[in-house]
């Protein structure tokens, strides 16, 4: 898996978004031809040595090449995104959305290991990643994330089992409005040589009374 690159500065992790150029699908004698099925689905955005030259690699083992045009790509590139796109045939899509998601850096070594609460929605394994979709509770300040590795150890299985806390620095921002907020943690970064027995034990604290706690198996 090459290096990926996250598309936020590193230490204040700021969600960002590209601007589409868009094109409108149309068709005056077949509805379902006007409307094609949108997909979403995480992956990494690879830009070549020219930035017309740009494939994405979805979390399902798919390569397409990118047909429309994206306004801000810089090349050389690889970004961790959430793309939105219709199929054009098995290899090419025309992306309609795009997200870009931060890969989260290890704040283990950090003197104060913040751990401030945020709204969860999901958590889920793909393509390398251990993916989170969050509400941000905030009023527009920028905070700082990252995760913790509190532990790590041999289980019954015979592999090593990572305890993993989102890090998250709120920086005194009023918990006012909630946004969405999508992260992925490689799971590189816990082990490159990893087994079908390893597992990770990921804990989120959020504003409920217990923080939310996910066990994900990690792929070879």
């Amino acid at each position: 898996m090459r290096q990926v690159k996250s598309i936020y500065c590193f230490s204040l992790l700021t969600l960002s978004s590209f601007t589409l150029a868009l094109v409108a699908c149309s068709s005056d004698n077949d509805e379902e031809d006007a409307f094609p099925t949108l997909v979403t689905e995480m992956g990494v955005l690879h830009v070549g040595t020219v930035i017309t030259d740009v494939s994405l690699y979805t979390d399902s083992g798919k390569k397409y090449h990118v047909s429309s045009e994206i306004v801000g790509l810089q090349p050389n590139v690889w970004m961790r995104c959430l793309a939105g796109y219709v199929e054009q045939d098995s290899k090419n899509v025309e992306v309609l959305t795009l997200k870009g998601v931060s890969v989260l850096p290890n704040c283990s070594e950090r003197p104060l290991q913040k751990r401030d609460p945020v709204g969860v929605v999901s958590a889920w394994t793909g393509g390398g990643f251990i993916n989170l979709h969050l509400l941000k509770k905030n009023k527009g300040a920028d905070h700082e994330w990252g995760y913790i590795l509190d532990n790590s150890y041999a289980n019954a299985a015979g592999g090593t089992t990572y305890e993993v806390t989102l890090y998250h620095d709120q920086r005194n921002d009023p918990a006012a409005y909630s946004s969405d907020i999508y992260f992925s943690l490689s799971q590189d970064s816990l082990s490159k040589t990893r087994t079908t027995t390893d597992s990770i034990t990921l804990t989120v604290n959020t504003f409920e009374t217990t923080p939310h706690q996910w066990r994900f198996a990690l792929t070879p």
